[in-house]
């Protein structure tokens, strides 16, 4: 007698959830000894073609992909006449499930954080020849250590494979659909796209930038109708950003990015690829309790609003215009300039900016509100405690090896790198120096290459950033060694997949020099029993407290809970 509970060697252990054309479920591999989750197809539709199709072209899309924002796919199963399918088990729960219980926008750096990680595996799922046409929200896996997991690739595509719907036919989800997919076309690369611009807006504004009473208005207003500004109305976001997500929301495909990295990169979210787990781990509201409280935005400026304000319209002047016929276009040059004559007017009003002799700088919440200004004194630069820049700490945004000696020879060089890592606007000029410096073997500048790499719009390059942090850390540069292990931690490394041990290695290199992003993910490993290590909450508290003694984000929180937990015990 077959049991009930076991789908060949594994064991069901509990519904996750039901969908229209199947379940999900908890399930542990009895031979591995791992948890899975097990997609199956509903038993009444395991006799209709079309449906099973679905299901097998789903296994075949996610057979070719592996990437550390991409569900896994561990095996299909065929028993009798039921098909499943045993994927990767996610901790975590979906987009859609912690925008409905905030009840409101995310900040701009989280945001941008989740939308990094999704343009990142899209990007590889388009460079394997995967469309996947249905990116939602929902379809969005928030997992509990940061990670974004895009899921459900039930209707996805391959390019070049037979079409599984008929021509004409709209396949999506009307509320992200693109204007072509709402047409009846098939979509590509830009499609997906379009939709996460859609999640994006959501993110920001609180709701979709299209909305109809029926689905015919839906559509209709996807294909036609134009999103409303978010500048200035949602706090902290810039011109900038807004002008990404709408060249992203153009109706025709032509005039959107050609790929996913053109637009994280626009957004700025490239900037922020290596540090967004850590990002979207460290909001609370996003892995806990959705309804955790955000800090109140700091008012700003009436005239920083105004040229802000000015940005916008005239950047949605000059996207108007490139819409236009040719023969059109000579007769809004006027518009244009006039928006252009306003911008620079108000360019007049903003304050000047500060002297040289009190340099100010500001530092950004993740919430898109503004910290209070702080005079940062010319004096001479000590060297202190190593730390690991990747991972910002609040009270030193740019981290602390830029203030140690370099074995460089190359002083004045090693110099003027370090003075234009801390400017992200001197990035471009820091990039060859980095270079050339590297090349020679200075551990330090190929640590700040490695960084421009991973970080840099326009340059990022993870396999070049894996590479250089490696060089770096192997001549003993502690927040190269940090940055590598998160590398490996996060799946960030040259073949897509996560290395628990080799992550292990090097954070206890690295915490041999007392390196305080090195304490926290040790303590973190400590306390959960990660890498193979035994649980111990002695020793996770011991290197909580050290990272805590160097600001690390969260530290202290760490700290404070394993407290009361002992406490309760």
């Amino acid at each position: 007698m077959t049991d009930p509970q076991m789908i060949g060697h594994y064991r069901i252990v509990k519904l996750l959830g039901v969908g229209a054309m199947g379940k999900v479920h908890a399930a542990l591999d009895t031979f591995l000894e791992r948890e899975v989750a097990i997609k199956s197809l509903r038993a009444e539709l395991t006799q209709d073609p079309d449906f099973v199709g679905r299901f097998r072209a789903e296994a075949t899309s996610l057979a070719k992909l592996n990437h550390p924002n991409i569900t896994t796919l561990y095996s299909p199963v065929l028993q009798g006449s039921d098909l499943y399918m045993v994927m990767e088990l996610i901790n975590g729960r979906p987009l859609d499930e912690i925008l409905r219980e905030r009840g409101r926008p995310l900040g701009v750096k989280e945001s941008l954080a989740i939308i990094a990680q999704a343009a990142d595996g899209l990007a590889y799922a388009h460079q394997m020849g995967v469309i996947h046409r249905d990116i939602k929200p929902s379809n969005l896996m928030v997992a509990d250590d940061g990670r974004i997991k895009i899921m459900d690739f039930g209707i996805a595509r391959v390019r070049g494979s037979v079409r599984l719907t008929r021509a004409g036919t709209a396949v999506g989800t009307p509320l992200y659909m693109s204007p072509e997919q709402c047409r009846g076309g098939e979509g590509d690369e830009r499609s997906d796209l379009y939709s996460l611009a859609v999640v994006l807006y959501e993110m920001l504004a609180g709701a979709p930038p299209f909305s109809g009473a029926t689905e015919y208005d839906l559509t209709q207003a996807q294909i036609h109708a134009e999103a409303p500004p978010l500048v200035p109305r949602i706090s902290g976001v810039t011109p900038e950003i807004e002008s990404a997500i709408m060249t992203a929301l153009s109706k025709r495909p032509e005039q959107r990015f050609p790929n996913m990295r053109a637009f994280s990169d626009a957004l700025g979210a490239t900037a922020l690829r290596i540090d967004a787990s850590s990002i979207i781990r460290n909001a609370g509201h996003l892995v806990q309790d959705s309804t955790a409280e955000r800090d109140v935005p700091t008012p700003e400026r009436m005239s920083t609003k105004l040229i802000a304000l000015a940005k916008s319209r005239s950047a949605t002047l000059v996207r108007r215009f490139k819409r236009l016929h040719p023969a059109a276009q000579g007769a809004s040059l006027g518009i244009a300039a006039a928006a252009l004559a306003t911008l620079a007017f108000l360019a007049l009003i903003e304050p000047s900016s500060p002297a040289r002799d009190e340099r100010q700088t500001r530092t950004d919440s993740g919430d898109g509100d503004q910290r209070p200004i702080r005079k940062v004194s010319d004096e001479p630069l000590q060297p202190r405690g190593d730390c690991n820049s990747q991972f910002a700490t609040r009270n030193d945004p740019l981290g602390c090896n830029w203030r140690q000696p370099s074995s460089s020879n190359s002083s004045a060089s090693i110099s003027e790198l370090r003075a234009a890592m801390k400017d992200r606007s001197r990035w471009d000029i820091a990039f060859p120096i980095a270079q050339r410096l590297a090349e020679s073997g200075d551990k330090e500048a190929q640590y700040y290459l490695a960084t421009l790499y991973a970080k840099a719009p326009g340059r990022q390059n993870f396999s070049e950033a894996f590479n250089w942090f490696k060089k770096s850390a192997m001549q003993g540069y502690a927040d190269a060694q940090a940055s590598l292990g998160v590398m490996y931690k996060d799946g960030m490394t040259p073949d897509g997949r996560q290395d628990p041990t080799e992550a292990l290695r090097w954070f206890q290199q690295a915490e041999t020099q007392n390196n305080g992003r090195a304490q926290y993910w040790l303590g973190e490993a400590y306390e959960k029993g990660l890498a193979g290590l035994d649980v111990s909450r002695s020793k996770a508290e011991e290197l909580y407290y050290k990272a805590s003694l160097q600001d690390v984000p969260d530290a202290a929180e760490a700290l404070q809970r394993l407290k009361r937990r002992r406490g309760r015990r």
